[in-house]
């Protein structure tokens, strides 16, 4: 798994960067592609979670930290998830010195307002059901990362019930499909496109991303050094998938009320 990679990492990292200090110049501050560059005016409060594990929340929340931190704004992370994985790789990437920094998530669903212009990216899983609760029940946007596979269908299906109920009416669901066999040609990402519309057109609040992510090595390597997949290998397709992605989630989107 990669997050959890970059995690174990860590204590690697730190011994070696006195060693390299010399060699190594620092990080550049890396360019933002045309398509990224206007102001994201969607949801502000983003909450992202899933009931299955290795889902890689906790690589988008990460990765879209940074690609809206490089535009100006600030950002709040919260790190509910027991493993700590966004907390470190924000440790690392601080302590490497790439720019944007990063401030250290915040470990409680118990937040003081936030400044007008300040997107708070929560990173929460099952193994904290009362924070996702409440994390949920202030959110603008649900985002909901999906591995192909019968078992993650199932695990959303579950997981939407829950999120639809404790929702603002005003708060959006938003699926996509994540760590998809690269092609459009996979039995597996074919199929969960296809049973994720058909468990949106169940709940009015949820519909999915026509973006997704593909399972690629990039995202991996990018993690490891503390960096954005697209600050690290700007023109990967990994790059270009996550800032598709990540242009379609600052969208202004909203909610619709409960079917009845």
């Amino acid at each position: 798994m990669c997050a959890a990679e970059a995690s174990e990492s860590k204590a690697g990292k730190r011994s070696k960067k006195a060693a390299k200090s010399e060699k190594k110049a620092p990080p550049k501050k890396h360019e933002t592609s045309p398509a990224a560059a206007a102001k994201p005016e969607g949801p502000r409060f983003v909450v992202v979670g899933n009931l299955k594990g290795g889902s890689g929340k906790s690589t988008v929340v990460f990765n879209l930290a940074v690609w809206l931190a490089s535009q100006g704004h600030p950002v709040r992370l919260v790190d509910l998830d027991p493993q700590k994985t966004l907390t470190d790789l924000v440790s690392v990437r601080n302590e490497l010195g790439w720019d944007p920094p990063l401030d250290p998530p915040l470990a409680t669903p118990d937040l003081p307002p936030a400044a007008p212009d300040t997107w708070t990216l929560v990173d929460v899983g099952a193994a904290d059901m009362a924070g996702m609760l409440a994390a949920i029940g202030t959110a603008d946007l649900v985002l909901v990362p999906v591995m192909p596979g019968q078992a993650d269908i199932w695990a959303t299906q579950r997981y939407l019930k829950t999120i639809d109920r404790e929702r603002p009416d005003h708060c959006a669901i938003r699926l996509f499909v994540n760590r998809a066999d690269p092609g459009d040609a996979a039995r597996e990402t074919r199929e969960a496109v296809v049973a994720l519309e058909a468990i949106s057109g169940m709940l009015a609040s949820v519909s999915v991303l026509p973006a997704r992510l593909g399972r690629r090595i990039a995202f991996c390597r990018s993690l490891s050094e503390g960096s954005a997949v697209f600050e690290l290998e700007p023109k990967s397709k990994a790059a270009d998938e996550f800032q598709a992605l990540a242009q379609a989630i600052a969208e202004p989107r909203r909610g619709r009320n409960r079917k009845s």
